[in-house]
């Protein structure tokens, strides 16, 4: 009796889900017959556009967190296209006869002679001629502590550009050390104040970077002396004299970069204030030189290390909509 009535209750539930597949089907059927017919058609245009429509509002009213989108190291292009190129050098001497003019003349004691001699051997990049050059007066008998200012500062180029060029017994911090006693020595030269710039920007110390970019436009005569502040530059009227020098030129594209940098430390109106300064630093530089400071020129200037030329690169890619504010 029990195995009857089992029986009959499985055929009922059978039955009963072969009835709703049917009946499913048959919606399924007048679905489909439905979006074929011109009515169907319509309508289906119609989600499709609101659906689009949608979506762009969507995207056009998204909350924007700049802090966010603005990568910490930017690094669009890969860094081993700044292998560093050596400018071309006009000098009528041979390498071995420029390194032994430099020592001739350090040998006695004619600095200035000497240092121009290092520097075509350093353009040349004839590093190890110029190392052996300087060496004649760094290593100097009784020579002490009171190192010309001139030799730290191109032995911190020398450096500099070693380490630039990856040679892992020379760092950055071997060259910072080398200008900043130079810089100890002479603090209004513009060249030491330049250079240290770099070398604080490279090390990652905006703050002190800054001080010795901004220090470099008040000696250039860029800014008053009492300016507390940078001027306010405008992308429509510029308001500083054109710049002659390329010394205050790499200032203010190194100060673009640390407003730039700096954004990275802020929302909201202050980014995009910082923001507006990189750009406007940027477009006075491109307005001054714009075909020196393009990245393949710019990389035969020595001064400028891998992460300053990657980051100018980044800042020149930058378009100005980076400061368009969403609407409330």
């Amino acid at each position: 009796m029990l195995t009857v009535r089992y029986i009959e209750n499985l055929f009922l539930l059978n039955t009963n889900l072969i009835l709703e597949n049917i009946t499913m089907t048959q919606k399924q059927e007048n679905t489909v017959n439905f979006f074929n017919s011109v009515p169907g058609r319509i309508l289906s245009h119609l989600i499709a556009v609101l659906l689009t429509l949608g979506g762009v509002w969507l995207f056009q009213n998204r909350p924007v967190n700049y802090a966010k989108t603005i990568p910490l190291t930017p690094d669009p292009i890969n860094l081993e296209i700044y292998n560093k190129e050596q400018p071309i050098n006009y000098s009528a001497n041979t390498v071995e006869a420029e390194k032994k003019l430099a020592i001739e003349q350090f040998k006695k004691n004619d600095i200035e002679a000497g240092k121009k001699a290092v520097e075509s051997l350093l353009n040349r990049g004839a590093f190890f001629e110029a190392k052996e050059a300087l060496n004649i007066v760094k290593n100097a008998p009784n020579n002490n502590k009171n190192i010309d200012p001139e030799i730290d500062f191109l032995y911190g180029r020398l450096v500099w550009e070693l380490a630039q060029d990856g040679n892992r017994n020379y760092d950055v911090d071997e060259a910072y050390d080398h200008w900043k006693k130079a810089v100890d020595q002479r603090p209004n030269s513009i060249v030491y104040q330049n250079a240290i710039g770099f070398a604080y920007y490279t090390k990652g110390d905006l703050e002190k970077a800054y001080k010795a970019w901004f220090k470099v436009l008040k000696l250039s005569g860029e800014i008053l002396p009492e300016t507390e502040r940078l001027q306010n530059i405008s992308t429509e009227a510029i308001t500083t004299p054109e710049v002659e020098q390329k010394d205050a030129l790499n200032a203010y594209a190194g100060i673009g970069l640390v407003m730039m940098k700096s954004a990275q430390n802020y929302q909201g109106n202050e980014q995009r204030e910082r923001w507006l300064r990189a750009l406007q630093y940027r477009t006075k530089v491109m307005k001054e030189a714009a075909r020196e400071y393009h990245i393949p020129q710019l990389r035969q200037n020595w001064l400028w290390s891998r992460v300053a030329l990657r980051d100018w690169d980044f800042l020149m890619r930058t378009d100005w909509n980076i400061l368009r504010k969403r609407n409330n």
